[in-house]
């Protein structure tokens, strides 16, 4: 290997591929379980501001709101994507705590219980940018969203507003087939925004503004 080769290697950073930010909900489940038994008591990563077993009992809250909701309630399913989004957070949350304790080191990485991503040689694929191409009622207090957006997009965040310009949460979608907000307030016009979540925390700007009728 040349000097040059050398250097370009030790500007090259070692990352995680994270995966769980699509994973089906029964892999989600599996992968954090996994990342809590390798994390806990692992000696080269002890520190109090990330904690394995408060990681495991959100893989196993969320597992079992997977099961409820084979015959649940709509209330069900919004109950399983809010547990199903603060995991995936969680879980980002070690890898990022990984990424930056562990020296660059493959061996010290791989430990945590993450699969490791090749070396980067290039930037990141780019999140792009959506918009809302179509609006529908499903079921009372609810929308269902269609959102155009490119390849690189792992979740949809949307916002709401009732006054224009005092936004509200409408929940954070990692299937992006269903990106449906419930809990909606009825006969109201909202207006609708969504945002694109990418890989290596990338955002997209918030798409134009499209106004619907709740039922």
């Amino acid at each position: 290997m040349t000097g040059k080769s050398k250097e370009l290697n030790k500007m090259l950073r070692n990352h995680i591929m994270r995966l769980f930010q699509t994973q089906k909900n029964g892999d989600l489940g599996g992968t954090a379980l996994h990342v809590t038994e390798k994390m806990t008591g692992n000696i080269n990563f002890v520190d109090k501001s990330i904690d394995p077993a408060a990681l495991g009992l959100a893989a196993n809250a969320f597992i079992k709101q997977v099961a409820v909701c084979k015959d649940g309630t709509r209330q069900d399913t919004i109950l399983e994507q809010q547990l199903k989004v603060a995991l995936i957070a969680m879980l980002n949350k070690f890898a990022d705590f990984v990424e930056a304790n562990s020296n660059n080191d493959p061996v010290i990485m791989a430990s945590s219980g993450f699969p490791l991503a090749s070396l980067d040689r290039v930037s990141p694929a780019p999140v792009g940018t959506g918009s809302i191409a179509a609006v529908t009622n499903p079921d009372g207090g609810c929308l269902n969203l269609v959102v155009t957006c490119g390849p690189n997009v792992w979740g949809v965040e949307v916002q709401y507003y009732i006054t224009p310009g005092v936004w509200l949460p409408g929940g954070y979608f990692t299937d992006l087939s269903d990106i449906t907000p419930a809990g909606l307030p009825p006969c109201t016009v909202l207006g609708l925004r969504v945002r694109l979540h990418g890989s290596y925390n990338q955002t997209s700007p918030w798409s134009d503004v499209v106004t619907h009728t709740v039922m």
